[in-house]
């Protein structure tokens, strides 16, 4: 919106300049300098936010390495304003206080390190990551299963920090832009007559060895691929990777119900309606299906 009021301006001015009672509207030069400077800043985090409004590839794990990135292109630089670098200063600000919940910070690390791309390279609670995977088997075994609880409660507290933008942007392609160097090779461990708990730590180990999957490919085909060895890893892959890392998804649901649900057709069933909507998200999907068959 900023940068197309930036681009029309001398249209807008000039039609605000023919009628005297919208004169108080004219923008000075001053609020000009203020929105110039704002795209300027904000210009550069567009294609992040767009990457991680899709739905089609894995983005909580994303959320870690392009906030580094975010952040990177939000660094004072030597030639900006004092305006500038108050705009950025007031930016990091807010990024930082949107992911400072403990539960949100645990959450996004534990995808993060559970997507092959990554593994630790941007995780910050390494050591809290694994602590919790192995909480969670234990009150597993223990018949508590509070993995569905914390990451509900991480899930909840992220999706008020979220951005809420069209995906215009591949996110595979910002990805491979910060993605860190391969390491480590595949090894196998036995792990017969271990507990669940020491299972898992060597699974770890075997995780750590594998080297890191390129980042334009998808993790979770990496997990179908490669997750017998470890098998409770792939589990917990399985249970992160799908969180959505913004709301975008469930509003364009929103979005296509407001579209079938129209005053002619007012009496639709809740059951009808639910239908129609899971067709429209899936039509181009069951299409695809065929055709493969």
């Amino acid at each position: 919106m900023v940068e197309r009021f930036v681009e029309q301006q001398q249209a807008l001015c000039a039609v605000l300049a023919e009628d005297r009672k919208k004169l108080h509207l004219m923008p000075k030069d001053n609020d000009i300098t203020i929105l110039e400077t704002l795209k300027e800043v904000l210009e550069p985090l567009s294609p992040f936010t767009d990457a991680l409004s899709g739905e089609k590839h894995t983005t909580l794990s994303s959320v870690l390495p392009l906030l580094w990135k975010m952040l990177s292109c939000l660094r004072d630089k030597e030639d900006d304003t004092l305006l500038t670098r108050e705009m950025k200063s007031l930016v990091r600000e807010s990024l930082n206080q949107r992911y400072e919940n403990r539960e949100v910070q645990l959450l996004l690390n534990t995808a993060t390190y559970l997507d092959p791309r990554f593994k630790a390279s941007f995780v910050a609670l390494e050591d809290d990551v694994k602590q919790s995977l192995l909480e969670q088997v234990g009150n597993t075994d223990d018949g508590a299963g509070t993995s569905e609880t914390t990451m509900a409660t991480g899930a909840e507290a992220l999706s008020q920090s979220r951005p809420s933008k069209k995906s215009k942007t591949d996110l595979k392609h910002l990805l491979s832009a910060i993605q860190g160097e391969n390491k480590g090779s595949d090894v196998t461990s036995s792990q017969a007559g271990l507990s669940t708990q020491d299972k898992l730590n060597g699974e770890f180990l075997v995780y750590s060895k594998m080297p890191e999957l390129s980042a334009d490919e998808d993790p979770l085909i990496w997990w179908k691929m490669n997750g017998g060895p470890i098998p409770q890893l792939a589990e917990f892959a399985r249970r992160y990777l799908c969180i959505a890392a913004s709301s975008c998804a469930s509003e364009r649901v929103f979005s296509v119900s407001g579209i079938i649900v129209s005053p002619r057709r007012s009496r639709l069933t809740q059951d009808n309606v639910n239908m129609l909507v899971f067709l429209s998200k899936n039509l181009e999907l069951a299409k695809k299906s065929c055709e493969m068959l």
